[in-house]
């Protein structure tokens, strides 16, 4: 991996630098998996996984030049954030968090809107991806119960749906956002908003909202997130398991094969080189459809083939 002088990474809105570094040094002293770390780095931090890698990089050179005991080491804060903060946090000395939420006026409006689901009126949404994160947030938190929770919960989606129509204008043409952007990070936080939100329908429980739920993380990943395969597989497969316990299998089956058709080019991609990372996650995704499609439609020689194949490039990767 080769990097610029310029190591700096942008995070989801609410988090830190220091929050980032502190949450890497406590992985690296529970010895976390790095399967599971790079899955809180790119979710709750918003990171793609190149950038995740680079914090990992940055973070544990910060502990090196701390170590050196030479103050000429110290990273440069503006230039080598990561490695600035974690040096200056192995050596005991402070630094500023740094983490804003969402503002008054953000807050004030979230719940202006959510005063109107519980009046019965019509779902309103906003364009405001920290107003519509904050929405998500009160109505998944609330304690109100029957049909006043469902109207919170689908001003909460109607708002993180707006938000996210409003990154996806901005584009333009181009097809997805650009990793590390302002959209790709709001493109992380309104899925994961959107996931909490369709897990309360669920909960309901009403198989219509977790389904339409379900398709709005759909289209958050696919038009926000979609280059990168790891986040596309979990929402397809999401969607496909969803569409399943409702009572649809071959409507399930055909997602199934939606997800076979994109990523079995990961196959051809790692014949010789064994996956890493997101491509791992990936392949996994591709294994889950395999075995949904099984499930439903029975096996056969194509599909066996096929599986086989996938299991052979998954245990390259624990060898290599």
């Amino acid at each position: 991996m080769n990097w610029t002088d310029d190591l700096t990474v942008r995070l989801a809105r609410g988090t830190s630098v220091r929050a980032l570094v502190l949450y890497l040094r406590a992985a690296d002293e529970e010895r976390t998996s790095r399967r599971d770390v790079l899955a809180v780095l790119t979710e709750r931090f918003a990171l793609p996984f190149d950038d995740a890698r680079l914090a990992m990089d940055r973070v544990g050179g910060g502990v090196v030049r701390a170590a050196s005991g030479n103050p000429a080491n110290e990273p440069d804060p503006v230039k080598d954030p990561l490695a600035w903060t974690s040096y200056r946090l192995e050596l005991g000395l402070t630094v500023d968090d740094g983490a804003s939420g969402p503002s008054p006026e953000e807050r004030a409006w979230a719940q202006a809107l959510l005063e109107r689901a519980r009046r019965g009126e019509p779902t309103h949404g906003t364009e405001d991806v920290a107003v519509a994160l904050e929405v998500a947030r009160l109505a998944v938190a609330s304690k109100d119960t029957g049909r006043i929770r469902v109207h919170l919960l689908l001003e909460a989606a109607t708002s993180l749906s707006v938000a996210a129509e409003a990154c996806i204008a901005r584009l333009g043409q181009q097809p997805c956002a650009q990793e590390g952007s302002q959209e790709w990070v709001d493109g992380v936080a309104l899925a994961a908003a959107a996931r909490q939100v369709t897990a309360k329908f669920a909960a309901q429980p009403d198989p219509e909202l977790e389904e339409r739920g379900l398709a709005l993380v759909g289209r958050i990943v696919t038009r926000l997130l979609g280059q990168s395969h790891a986040f596309v597989g979990r929402a397809m497969i999401e969607s496909a398991r969803c569409i399943q316990r409702n009572g649809d299998p071959d409507r399930a089956a055909s997602r199934a094969e939606a997800v076979l058709a994109d990523f079995e080019v990961l196959l051809d991609q790692f014949e010789v080189d064994a996956p890493f990372d997101e491509h791992i996650i990936a392949l996994e995704y591709l294994q889950a459809a395999i075995e949904l499609l099984i499930e439903v439609r029975g096996s056969s020689i194509e599909l066996d083939a096929l599986r086989n194949r996938t299991k052979q490039v998954l245990a390259r990767s624990l060898t290599d």
